[in-house]
């Protein structure tokens, strides 16, 4: 059996054991294209990706055939009712990584004296697998054992004392990511540079004042200590592609922290 969990439940609390989960190596393409009067073949728009979708073939053991079956029938509906929406999977076999969506198609059950076999559809609406820790740092106490800190604070955390200085970030995903960037300390006129494009903020902040671009295409917010400041930038979001970013931070300043905070994202 594979060990999961759904919405931070183990299957193995609610009585059901992963046999399978049937998880295609990538999601199904959406393709554009044209057929043209008089010509052969069509033209070719290029293609997206729709949402992935899979199965988790289970097994439901309860302790007798009436009153436990039933309670942990009971348990699983509740765990998979589609109105929480999206929940977040992990598996034992595919490790560091989560599946975030939710049930979607029918839900029959086998019944095998005490135990009933039973297969969940799952549907990812934004299909691609992300890191179960975001490259946040944080310290031993804030949810993380011995061992489980720092993990990421070399390409992700920078102390920035000069204007001008070189930034290096590595996705270590296989997709594109859009940090959260924060910037905390006291600066004038700051800007970031990469990969020919350039993000201003003018203005000065103080010593404890936080700064935060959110590069999310659903969101793209500048807020100064959660309030927004997007008039003060010149609306420039940065998205990280696998492997090295470089990033050149100018400003007036004397000491301030760069933090690129996101999640790697995987095809598989």
């Amino acid at each position: 059996m594979i060990e999961a969990t759904a919405d931070g439940a183990t299957f193995e609390s609610l009585g059901l054991g992963l046999v399978r989960h049937n998880i295609p190596v990538l999601p199904p393409t959406i393709d554009n294209s044209l057929s043209i009067a008089g010509a052969d073949g069509e033209t070719d728009f290029g293609s997206t990706y729709g949402p992935r979708t899979f199965d988790l073939e289970c097994v439901l053991m309860a302790d007798n055939p009436t009153l436990d079956y039933q309670r942990r029938v009971a348990l699983m509906a509740a765990l998979f009712d589609a109105k929480k929406g999206d929940i977040i999977f992990t598996f034992s076999d595919l490790p560091d990584k989560r599946y975030v969506g939710r049930y979607a198609g029918n839900l029959p059950i086998e019944k095998i004296i005490f135990d009933g076999n039973v297969t969940i559809p799952i549907k990812m609406h934004n299909p691609w697998p992300e890191s179960v820790h975001t490259t946040e740092i944080r310290r031993y106490g804030e949810g993380l054992s011995y061992g489980e800190g720092y993990q990421y604070q070399g390409s992700s955390y920078f102390t920035v004392t000069s204007s001008g200085q070189v930034l290096v970030v590595e996705n270590k995903g296989t997709k594109t990511a859009e940090p959260l960037i924060r910037i905390t300390g006291a600066f004038t006129n700051l800007s970031l540079t990469a990969k020919g494009q350039t993000f201003t903020f003018s203005g000065s902040t103080g010593a404890s004042d936080i700064l935060e671009i959110d590069c999310n295409p659903q969101k793209c917010r500048v807020r100064l200590n959660g309030e927004s400041v997007f008039g003060r930038s010149n609306g420039v979001f940065f998205e990280l592609s696998p492997g090295e970013t470089e990033f050149v931070a100018q400003a007036q300043l004397s000491n301030i922290i760069i933090e690129f905070i996101y999640r790697y994202k995987y095809l598989y």
